[in-house]
């Protein structure tokens, strides 16, 4: 995993080291069986580094950017506290599966409290490089968690064709997962979404 720090340091204690374990406990889980096609990248960056302004202290925004073209942000992701902010992660997913679309571009800002957690943000990038950006996802892990929620594209396993899942992932006590619960789907047509309510247990 690459985790971008930013120059941001935190104070460590016992309770942090654990909570950061726990999360990264989870984010191996998912790469190495849900995600596995997930992979760390160079051809993004983060820039731009700045305040939201005083009436925000301690808040930031961080561009994210194709690395060979700093000019136009592909987004702008906003860091809400800064005082637990831990690190940003990129990976692409290539080849998801749905039609025009290239790459998945995943961006996840991890905090660490008395509990990790994580604000996901995903985009589907077109054959044209234009992105399309699907609903932040929010996890928290404590000590016991056992579930949490992420996309699953065409191209990966549990997934269906031509739709992008949000579905719930329940995990067995060696995070391995368990069972999914399909929590929405989005139906790709181009350019475009249909949404679908399609609440359903798979197991595996």
């Amino acid at each position: 995993m690459s985790i971008v720090a930013l120059g941001y340091e935190n104070n460590n204690n016992k309770n942090k080291h654990m909570k950061n374990s726990i999360l990264l406990v989870f984010t191996f889980c998912i790469l190495t069986v849900q995600a596995q096609e997930f992979k760390t990248t160079e051809k993004y960056a983060l820039a731009n580094e700045r305040s939201t302004g005083q009436e925000e202290e301690g808040s930031a925004l961080i561009d994210v950017m194709v690395s060979s073209d700093t000019s136009n942000p592909v987004a702008t992701i906003k860091i809400d506290e800064l005082e637990l902010f831990e690190g940003i992660q990129i990976t692409v997913l290539p080849n998801p599966g749905l039609e025009k679309i290239t790459e998945i571009l995943k961006v996840t800002v991890e905090y660490a409290a008395c509990c990790s957690g994580t604000q996901t943000y995903y985009f589907l990038v077109s054959d044209e490089q234009e992105f399309t950006e699907l609903p932040l996802l929010e996890n928290v892990y404590c000590d016991t968690t056992l579930a949490d929620t992420h996309y699953i594209f065409p191209s990966q396993e549990f997934g269906r064709e031509g739709t992008v899942l949000q579905a719930e992932l329940h995990y067995t006590e060696k995070y391995t997962i368990k069972d999914i619960k399909v929590l929405q789907s989005f139906v790709w047509n181009d350019d475009d979404f249909d949404y679908e309510d399609a609440i359903t247990a798979n197991e595996r």
